[in-house]
């Protein structure tokens, strides 16, 4: 489904990732972790076309994605959750939902029942109208979700979805992750610092130090500390600080 081949990024000629293989399987959930800035987001970010300063090459269904240059085409196969939910300030839940099928002449009709759906299953049914100043940080993710799926895309990207929230809110979130993928059959990478989300959702974990990634593997393995360096990460002991929570 996704092959990233040999893929390195400089920035003003400052390496931030080396040499990068890894492949994704389709419908499987690989979670990627790392120390604050090893380059997590900036590997998302390549994947979905937002960087393309690279070298390198990144497939999907093994086409570079760097000659899919139709934005429908993109849209179809793209859905991703910023950080901070991206919504627009200026816009309702609404509208931040339906932008995207607006573009692509979705119609109103259309928009407004899968809105509807997708409101309903992330659990703010009612909040249409509401503005993102008017919901928690919480209530903005679970928006974010629903943007990021209306459009049925066959690859979902998840950058740190969980930062901010508390314990149950970030364990709420994990379970609409794993109901997303199972329901809707999508391919997924999470960048996380949560290694309790980690464990939770994550088929596969591949995990980023000093430019490279230092273990690539199942869930169990990872998390069974038979690795050194996900021994290392697992007890917060990795050379160079890590914000885990």
């Amino acid at each position: 489904m996704i092959r990233i081949c040999d893929v390195s990024i400089s920035f003003d000629e400052l390496p931030i990732l080396t040499n990068i293989n890894i492949e994704i399987a389709k419908g499987e959930l690989l979670v990627l972790l790392g120390k604050n800035g090893c380059g997590k987001s900036v590997l998302m970010k390549s994947i979905v076309g937002l960087i393309q300063n690279y070298s390198g090459s990144i497939f999907i269904h093994d086409n570079n994605i760097q000659y899919i240059r139709d934005q429908q085409e993109c849209m179809s196969i793209f859905g991703y959750v910023f950080q901070k939910g991206g919504l627009f300030d200026s816009m309702s839940v609404y509208d931040n939902i339906a932008f995207g099928m607006r573009r692509n002449n979705v119609d109103e009709d259309t928009i407004r029942t899968t809105i509807t759906q997708l409101l309903a299953r992330v659990g703010l049914q009612g909040s249409e109208d509401k503005a993102p100043s008017e919901l928690s940080g919480g209530m903005q993710k679970r928006v974010g979700l629903a943007r990021a799926i209306c459009q049925n895309p066959e690859i979902i990207l998840y950058d740190d979805p969980t930062a901010g929230l508390d314990p149950i809110l970030s364990d709420s979130i994990a379970d609409l992750i794993i109901d997303i993928k199972h329901n809707y059959k999508t391919t997924s990478i999470v960048a996380t610092h949560d290694l309790k989300v980690a464990r939770k959702i994550a088929d596969r974990v591949a995990l980023i130090y000093d430019k490279n990634i230092v273990f690539s593997g199942y869930s169990d393995e990872f998390f069974s500390n038979y690795n050194e360096y996900a021994r290392q990460f697992n007890n917060g002991d990795i050379e160079g600080p890590i914000d885990i929570f």
